[in-house]
């Protein structure tokens, strides 16, 4: 064996070693792209759709749920909408550190919670309307409100269930 065809072969060794090197760095930056947490995109907030109407059209369907709101006072609704908002937020920025990144609205407020949250307050107040709860069954606008508000605190945690399930 001569000269070249020793380095002709050694061309060929590191040519394959190259070319195993680009596979080996790109099958490394998958891995960090996949430990990444995951930002929110429009899939995830059509999931958060469909967990709000699930649990919202659940809950809305509970004549016991337009009583207990129309019974408690507005600022006892809006105590407990905010008490599910405060360990909502908690939970995303505490409990989930692998799966969301963290995105925050005014430095403090989770972006997944606002989003849910507002989701959920519009499929609540629109199911509420749909099923005719308002105005039969729930005659004034502050009663609706409440119940609106109720519906909405168990909807947005439906919302943040079924987004952090997948």
């Amino acid at each position: 064996m001569g000269e070249e065809d020793r380095l002709e072969k050694l061309d060929k060794e590191l040519e394959t070693l190259n070319y195993q090197l680009e596979v080996l760095e790109k099958e490394i930056e998958e891995l960090h792209k996949r430990n990444e947490p995951d930002t929110l995109h429009i899939d995830d907030l059509f999931q958060e759709l469909a967990g709000a109407v699930v649990v919202a059209l659940t809950m809305a369907l509970s004549d016991e749920i337009w009583e207990l709101a129309t019974k408690l006072s507005f600022i006892h609704i809006l105590f407990i909408y905010l008490f599910v908002l405060a360990v909502a937020n908690f939970f995303i920025r505490y409990g989930n550190q692998r799966q969301w990144a963290k995105q925050t609205v005014l430095g403090f407020l989770q972006l997944r919670l606002l989003t849910s949250a507002v989701l959920s307050l519009i499929v609540s107040a629109v199911v509420v309307l749909l099923l005719g709860i308002y105005p039969y069954f729930v005659d004034n606008w502050g009663d609706y409100l409440k119940v609106v508000l109720f519906v909405s605190a168990f909807s947005t945690i439906g919302s943040l269930g079924l987004d952090m399930a997948r």
